[in-house]
Parts: structure tokens; C-alpha cells; sequence
């Protein structure tokens, strides 16, 4: 299991080997906007850059490619990938729904600590400038957001999916952050009102609403940031209610009755 944006436990020394190293450094370029998508990565550069073998080095590129922030083209090179429309569409039909439970379950569980924890996330993200430095403590942030809210969900293996599944595309969003694209301003006030909007949800302390205000932010700022096309409806995982529930029993009931009649 990759662990992108964990951190150590408690008094736990988290020292890196030189391929995960290597890794991290070549990952902030991308975020950084050094990399661009489509770029190709030169090996020898990059190790004697980094002051390590290519082997080394090619230990961490293909930890990079199974993470999804690089593709391997045979015969060519690597180079750092592109993630087109679709691509975010195919995630988001996966990551919406799972960090739907996730903002449900945080909201039952929201603290005073944790509530001031994501309002001073949200803040910064909003005080941030639009410089190449501030782009990158934007970021930081918003996985930041993101991370407590699974952290609150209290459900590890429901943390470590939206981790894998969400990884990439917190470090492409970035693309549309770096100071010399047409719609970074725009795209960061999308974004901080965003992430305004589900703190207010969480803020409810009501699981149904939380999940709902998460959906509906999320499909929006999507859409209208990516045209993705995405919908409510598509999206939202329904909730067996007790009817349901207390139908299915009678069911296996009824079932295990007429099974148990033809022995």
C-alpha cells in the first residue's frame, strides 16, 4: 500500500530510502510546475541531479509511474503524465462516492480541535498569493483538508483507497494553479469556496447533510472547472433504509425455509 500523504505514527523516525527520495523530489517538480505534463524525464540529469545511480533512480520513476505521475512510452522514455477530461471523470465517479462516506462519518465525529484544524487550513489556503511558492503551500493545504477528513472518518482502509485513488489527482489539479495560467485566480477562489461550503457541512454535525453539501460542492466545482458533465445522480450511493433492510431478512428467512423444506 502506497502511502502518498500518511504520516509517521507518533514517535516514529520516518526516514526515506534514496528511490523514495528520489521520488519525492521528482514529485515536487511536478507540483512545483518545474515538470509539465508531456515532459520527458532524463535520466542522467535527474540522477546526477540527485546525486545518485540511475538504477537508484529508476527505482524511484517507477514508483512514480505506478503512482500515475509519469508513463513509460517503450522505446522513447518516461515522461510526466496528462490527465485529459476524462481521465478526472473516471476518478471522480470513484472519489466522490467513497469520500462522501468519509465527510458523513467525519461529521459525526467533527471536534472543536478538529473544526479549527480545517477552518486554519481554509484560511490559509484563502490568504495564500499567487506566487510559485504560495501555489505549492496551496496545495498543502488542501491535501491537508482532505487527509483530516479521512482521518476523522475513523475507517483506515477507507482512508488509504481515497489516498490511492485521490493522489494524482491532487497533484494535477496543481496544473491549473501556477501563477501564469489564465484561470489560476479563478480557480483558487472555486476552490477555497469549496472547501468552505463541506466545512459548513461538517460544521452540522448531521451525517446525511454533510454527504449531501460534499456532492453537491464537489460536482459543481468540478463541472464548472473541468466541464466534466458529472451528476447528482450518478453519484450518490443510496442508503438501504430499514425497510429495506428488514426486507432482505425475511427474504434469507424465507429462503433458508423453503431450502431447509426440500431436504
Amino acid at each position: 500500500m502506497n502511502t502518498h500523504f500518511r504520516k509517521p505514527a507518533s514517535g516514529q523516525l520516518n526516514v526515506p530510502t534514496a528511490p523514495e527520495a528520489a521520488a519525492q523530489a521528482i514529485r515536487e517538480s511536478i507540483i512545483s510546475g518545474e515538470l509539465r505534463p508531456g515532459d520527458r524525464i532524463i535520466e542522467q540529469k535527474w540522477a546526477a541531479r540527485l546525486g545518485i545511480g540511475q538504477p537508484t533512480l529508476r527505482e524511484a520513476l517507477n514508483e512514480l509511474t505506478h503512482q500515475g505521475l509519469l508513463r513509460k512510452v517503450p522505446q522513447r522514455g518516461t515522461y510526466v503524465a496528462q490527465l485529459s477530461p476524462e481521465d478526472y471523470r473516471l476518478i471522480q465517479e470513484v472519489r466522490i462516492p467513497l469520500e462522501a462516506i468519509a465527510v458523513g462519518k467525519a461529521a459525526e465525529n467533527l471536534t472543536q480541535e478538529a473544526d479549527t484544524e480545517l477552518s486554519t487550513l481554509v484560511n490559509a489556503m484563502a490568504g495564500t498569493s499567487m506566487t510559485a511558492t504560495d501555489v505549492k503551500h496551496f496545495h498543502d493545504c488542501d491535501v491537508a483538508f482532505h487527509r483530516k477528513i479521512w482521518e476523522l472518518a475513523g475507517n483506515e482502509y477507507l482512508r488509504d483507497a481515497l489516498e490511492t485513488i485521490s493522489f494524482r489527482l491532487f497533484v494535477f489539479a496543481v496544473v491549473d494553479r501556477w501563477p501564469e495560467n489564465p484561470k489560476a485566480v479563478r480557480e483558487r477562489i472555486a476552490a477555497v469556496q469549496q472547501h468552505l461550503a463541506i466545512l459548513e457541512g461538517l460544521r452540522t454535525r448531521n451525517k446525511r447533510t454533510a454527504r449531501e453539501a460534499f456532492i453537491h460542492q464537489s460536482i459543481d466545482y468540478w463541472n464548472h472547472q473541468y466541464g466534466l458533465g458529472l451528476s447528482e445522480e450518478e453519484l450518490i450511493w443510496p442508503e438501504p433504509t430499514a425497510e429495506r433492510a428488514v426486507s432482505s431478512v425475511k427474504g434469507e428467512s424465507e429462503n433458508d425455509h423453503l431450502e431447509a423444506s426440500h431436504k
